[in-house]
């Protein structure tokens, strides 16, 4: 009788912390939901009420006469907290809870549990009364009956001990289940999945949450479904991939699945898991870990889509550059190449200035569209720093020269400072690195009123064929400030607002001299101090070049008078372009025809023995490209040199031109000299 009794009174002390769990999964759930928004944090307040009800129905049913009004006093102040977290829900998001509220809320549940308390404690301090009465009673019984009944006490007292030891179990078979209840809550209710496999792939277990994911309930897939199942083709196919692996290894990590839920719809989900073996060594079952990445994935998309837009945004920008160069350089070609011509055909006294400033204006503006390009096609990386041998002390000797004149000109010195162990021939791109000291140079030269420009050519090390020199290009001009340093690399950038207006410039010479220097795998550095001059310097490494011959430029020398009565193709279908190139052509002593596209090409190859081609390549009807595809089908016309006559700036242009069977190209605007070297190099050839 005492063990049920203990029973009977266990299970209604369960009932009523199960009770007291409710009122506190509520209270947990309606706080989640006000903190986040998220209406699935209400699931446990919504179960709670369902359950409340029940449980306090059966409550009263089984609760002893002597604790009815402590229950009573329980229930309603249960009642008072729901229906006051009740309040907050209705009115949640319109109106949020106050930190008042909160406290009263807070008060409330302190009162519930002390109540809760008060009976629990009342009860406990009663069954130990009862419990001390009982035995009092025992012993007084063994002791009035010991002498009569000392078989029947002996038993009595191994019952007594039997009794002791299942109200033991039965207290930590209570402790068990409060902690096995814990546990597989935590299990049920995680934020993440679980789930078991044995060695087939079936479903054994699954919480909660992952069950929710999927969309399915537990007696659907435990033995009747494998988790491949749930896959789409190419997660299958991951799966089936990694499980026998999985299955010799005993664990993987961050695996991403895309998994179909029951209403079709699909959840990616990424997955860890571990296996357990049996004393054979056999895999008997595997322990999953899952996290919806779901949104990440959906980030993911939507990072790509945007990559690929900005993409298409900077192909766009390439486009709109090379085309506006395009347009920029045809009208410039003339404009340059009329003013070269009228400088040399006698101009009048009072016209050489004003040819003078048109040369220069015109000038100055390719200079700028060249600059745009330039910069785009560092950014582009489009930009492949050459291997050209050439010898170093020509090539600093030319610069000093070019700027010496200037420098004069500016009433400044020039000096140079070479290094004497400097290799004589190196291995380099000497174009960029021309445009780098260029820029340097002029710079240096602009923003100094008076003083010295020095140029330093050091040799830093040399390793075998491996060298490191360092340019230092150093000015006593009006220097930078320290707190503008950092802007001065930056596109568009100068290093005071008025910089532009006293001294001319478009902000992108530094920028496209650092984008080149770390091409050439260097560090362009600046030292300057406002009113004390500058220095700028970058190192670079490089191979010892090999001695250059110079037959074949006394060769083109020599052949150069082989271009009087030479008959050059001028291929344009703007007159005044034509008119240009033909002038300098007659002036060389060179016959010409002109052909508006390709169709005219062809028929003037058909008519007359033909040099040499000048080609543009955006022609009406046959471009440049076509006609020239059509030339080399002919064997007659295979070895005809054609120079293309570009204004466009694209690395794909010039691989274009050479893929079509094009010899050379020579870009809008051109200077004489440079068409004439290249008729005299490919004609002589």
């Amino acid at each position: 009788m005492d063990r049920i009794s203990f029973e009977d009174k266990s299970r209604w002390n369960a009932l009523l912390n199960t009770y007291s769990s409710y009122l506190k999964d509520a209270e947990t759930g309606v706080r989640g939901y006000i903190l986040t928004g998220d209406p699935e944090f209400l699931e446990p307040y919504q179960v709670a009420l369902l359950d409340i009800p029940a449980a306090e129905t059966l409550l009263r049913a089984e609760c002893e006469p002597a604790y009815e009004i402590e229950l009573e006093s329980i229930i309603r102040a249960s009642k008072l907290k729901i229906d006051y977290i009740q309040n907050f829900v209705k009115h949640f998001p319109i109106k949020k809870p106050q930190k008042s509220e909160f406290i009263e809320s807070k008060r409330r549940m302190d009162v519930f549990r002390s109540e809760l308390k008060s009976l629990l404690d009342r009860k406990l301090e009663r069954e130990n009364i009862e419990k001390e009465k009982n035995r009092k009673f025992t012993t007084r019984l063994i002791s009035v009956s010991g002498g009569l009944f000392f078989v029947l006490s002996l038993f009595i007292l191994w019952m007594i001990l039997i009794l002791k030891r299942n109200a033991k179990i039965l207290l930590e078979k209570e402790l068990i289940e409060d902690r096995l209840f814990e546990i597989d809550d935590l299990y049920q209710n995680s934020p993440v999945g679980f789930h078991s496999l044995d060695a087939s792939g079936y479903f054994v277990k699954v919480n909660r949450t992952e069950l929710d994911w999927l969309g399915y309930a537990e007696e659907e897939l435990v033995g009747k479904v494998k988790w491949s199942d749930l896959l789409t083709e190419e997660s299958k196919q991951t799966f089936q991939n990694n499980f026998p692996v999985f299955k010799s290894t005993g664990h993987i990590e961050n695996l991403r699945f895309e998994a179909i839920r029951k209403n079709g719809s699909s959840i990616f989900i990424n997955l860890s898991a571990t296996a357990t073996y049996s004393k054979t060594g056999e895999m008997i079952r595997s322990r999953s870990v899952l996290l919806d990445i779901s949104r990440m994935v959906l980030y993911e998309k939507e990072l790509i889509e945007a990559r690929v837009r900005a993409e298409d945004a900077n192909r766009a920008k390439s486009e709109f550059l090379s085309s506006m160069s395009h347009e920029l350089r045809t009208p410039l070609n003339a404009v340059i190449g009329l003013s070269m011509w009228l400088m040399e055909d006698n101009p009048k006294p009072e016209q050489v200035e004003y040819l003078k400033n048109l040369r220069f204006s015109s000038e100055t503006l390719l200079t700028l569209i060249n600059d745009i390009l330039d910069f785009n096609k560092i950014e582009e990386r489009m930009i492949i720093i050459e291997e050209i041998d050439f010898s170093l002390k020509e090539f600093i000797s030319s610069v000093s020269s070019s700027f010496t004149v200037k420098a004069k000109e500016q009433l400044l010195s020039f000096r140079e400072e070479i290094d004497k162990n400097l290799p004589e021939y190196i291995c380099f791109d000497p174009t960029r690195m021309l445009q780098v000291l260029n820029n340097l140079l002029s710079n240096a030269v602009k923003f100094t009123t008076e003083g010295t420009i020095t140029l330093r050519v050091l040799l830093v090390s040399k390793f075998e064929n491996q060298v490191v020199i360092r340019f230092e290009v150093e000015d006593t001009g009006i220097g930078i400030s320290s707190d503008k340093l950092k802007y001065v690399f930056e596109k568009f950038t100068q290093a005071n607002q008025d910089t532009t207006r006293k001294f001319g410039g478009s902000g992108l010479g530094l920028a496209i001299s650092k984008g080149l220097v770390e091409l050439m795998h260097g560090n362009l550095e600046l030292e300057s101090k406002l009113g004390k001059g500058s220095k700028f310097s970058f190192t670079f490494p490089c191979k010892i070049g090999k001695s250059i011959s110079s037959s074949s430029l006394r060769h083109a020398k020599a052949n150069s008078l082989d271009l009087l009565g030479k008959r050059i193709l001028v291929a344009d279908d703007i007159d005044i372009n034509r008119s240009v190139v033909i002038r300098f052509l007659q002036r060389w002593g060179i016959e010409s025809e002109e052909a508006s596209d390709g169709e005219v090409v062809l028929a003037k190859l058909a008519k007359y023995k033909i040099d040499l081609i000048l080609m543009d390549l955006h022609m009406p009807n046959v471009d440049g490209y076509m006609a020239t595809k059509r030339i080399r089908e002919n064997p007659s016309w295979q070895n005809i040199p054609i120079i293309a006559l570009t204004a466009s700036a694209q690395l794909e242009t010039k691989e274009k031109i050479h893929a079509v069977g094009m010899n050379d190209f020579i870009s809008k605007p051109f200077y004489p000299n440079d068409l004439y070297q290249k008729l005299v190099y490919w004609i002589s050839s």
